[in-house]
């Protein structure tokens, strides 16, 4: 296995509802560094920078006062259990899932007769709290700017690491796809990519003062979106002909990084409901997302149910394409970075040598 000796990548994931741990990527993390590197032959801590956009703590602290007063003091050890419960489903543990279903059959607590089914309300909070209190930005932009002031933080840290241009690859989940498109939709409309959908015509100053002013901060080294069990087809209802999309990847990613080819893949599980394909909303979104790419997620026998839904990022059949489109791009910029490749050395005529990928990555 070699080491990285030239320019490295830069990963964000974000999540989505339900999450109460900032260790929800864990497994994810684990598994594309190990597909990575097996795939690449370079070590993916010196070739990837890779940073979590941990935003749940925005609305947490709303969100367990709403419960605390709905369901008292009794409640209380109920919600911290599946708290604890949904964090370790996101890490991908199956027996938690099954445990969360198990106590959805509670219709009452000792000492509080009239708060039945505790754990639906608490998936109600949580699910649909978070989609009505970021929806509620359109309202009060406060709380949609606070989300995104976590992403802004977690893309400052990506270029400081990773490198003021580094290719930016952004792997999201549930809500977290509606929030990263909106979040990377905004730089594009500052940017002068987009007109604003919804009257907003710049980033926030917020958002903004997190923000340093280069390639990657700005979202014009965007490469790869995989938006995983995506409700962004419900959120485009909002716009006329279902709006307009994410341009990805960002135009101009090809003065940047000649040899590095972007796209746009969405993954959803037919039997997760709130996950649909994206391309056949209108022609724009069919040019935009280069794939609908259908899986059927593990563990098997969650997966033919809606349970399938939090189990994308921990499957390494999702993980393993991410990890395959890095690696080749890796390389590549590796060799666009070598003194043969800029025409220096190795040419006659001053013109770089063809682009080759790393031995078993599939190409096309």
């Amino acid at each position: 296995m070699t080491t990285s000796g030239g320019r490295r990548l830069a990963v964000m994931l974000v999540h989505g509802v339900e999450i109460a741990d900032e260790r929800f990527a864990d497994t994810a993390i684990g598994l594309l560094r190990e597909e990575f590197t097996r795939i690449a032959g370079v070590d993916a801590d010196e070739a990837l920078v890779i940073r979590t956009a941990f935003w749940a703590p925005v609305y947490e602290k709303r969100q367990d006062k709403l419960l605390r007063r709905m369901g008292g003091e009794p409640a209380e050890q109920v919600f911290d259990l599946l708290d604890w419960l949904a964090g370790a489903t996101d890490r991908g543990n199956p027996l938690a899932l099954l445990g969360m279903v198990a106590t959805g059959l509670v219709r009452a607590l000792p000492g509080v007769p009239q708060f039945h089914w505790p754990t639906l309300r608490w998936l109600i909070v949580h699910y649909l709290g978070d989609a009505i209190t970021y929806q509620a930005g359109a309202v009060d932009s406060g709380l949609y700017d606070a989300v995104h002031r976590v992403l802004a933080g977690a893309l400052h840290e990506l270029a400081v690491e990773a490198g003021d241009d580094a290719p930016l690859c952004v792997v999201a989940h549930s809500l977290g796809t509606v929030v990263s498109s909106n979040f990377l939709y905004d730089l594009q409309v500052a940017g002068g990519l987009h007109s604003s959908q919804d009257g907003r015509i710049k980033v926030a100053d917020t958002v903004a003062a997190e923000l340093d002013d280069t390639p990657v901060e700005r979202g014009e080294t965007l490469a790869w979106f995989h938006t995983l069990g995506s409700p962004l087809a419900l959120w485009a209802q909002r716009h006329p002909d279902f709006g307009e999309p994410l341009t990805v990847p960002h135009p101009a990613l090809a003065r940047l990084h000649p040899g590095v080819e972007g796209e746009w893949v969405n993954v959803w599980d037919a039997d997760d409901v709130v996950a649909s394909p994206l391309r056949p909303l209108n022609d724009r979104y069919r040019a935009a997302v280069a794939e609908d790419r259908p899986v059927s997620l593990r563990p098997r026998w969650l997966s033919w149910t809606p349970l399938a839904h939090p189990f994308y990022w921990n499957d390494r059949a999702v993980i393993t394409p991410i990890a395959t489109s890095l690696a080749r791009a890796w390389h590549r910029m590796q060799n666009q970075a070598s003194p043969a490749a800029r025409g220096t050395t190795g040419s006659t005529n001053g013109t770089a040598p063809p682009v080759v990928d790393p031995p078993g990555v599939m190409t096309g």
